[in-house]
């Protein structure tokens, strides 16, 4: 029973280390682009954004309103308007 949680505690921790990892990575992604669509932002406005993101996260049935609200107008962009929609593009293979 004990070596059985130990390889249960081993697999979770594993899981965890490589969900950290790929939340990193997906992390340095959304600055690198919030950054190349707004060029005029700082590194630390990013940051701010970034940080409010992962302390309010958006409900997926509301996530256009929530998103726009949680973002200080103070770190908006002229360069993206605030009514813009997000699309997704769908690619046939």
């Amino acid at each position: 029973m004990q070596q059985q949680h130990t390889e249960v505690v081993s697999t979770m921790e594993k899981n965890k280390n490589n969900l950290t990892s790929k939340l990193d990575g997906l992390t340095s992604l959304i600055k690198t682009l919030l950054q190349q669509v707004n060029p005029g932002m700082s590194a630390e406005q990013v940051q701010v954004m970034i940080e409010a993101a992962q302390q309010y996260p958006p409900d997926a049935s509301s996530a256009p309103n929530d998103a726009r609200r949680s973002i200080p107008l103070s770190l908006g962009s002229n360069h993206v308007s605030k009514d813009m929609e997000v699309s997704t593009i769908k690619i046939s293979s």
